[in-house]
């Protein structure tokens, strides 16, 4: 089994796009929920959001919360 970022039909996202899909689409309460749902602080969540630590089980936690979401730019 190879280690490849393709599956299917979609190619992993890197983390960087990850936290940029995220922040587009962040709404009021999103950070406490994310943070209730790993066991972080809220604080810490939302410096991982912000760029200032990395943490894949926060940002993938956000990344599902915010998934079928529109972008924020598009709502106004």
């Amino acid at each position: 089994m190879s280690n490849s970022t393709t599956r299917g039909s979609y190619e992993k996202l890197s983390y960087i796009q990850k936290i940029t899909r995220v922040n587009r689409k962040l709404r009021t309460g999103d950070v406490s929920r994310v943070a209730v749902e790993t066991g972080f602080s809220a604080t810490h969540v939302s410096d991982v959001l912000a760029g200032k630590y990395f943490n894949d089980r926060i940002l993938n936690r956000a990344y599902d919360v915010t998934r079928g979401r529109k972008a924020n730019s598009t709502l106004l």
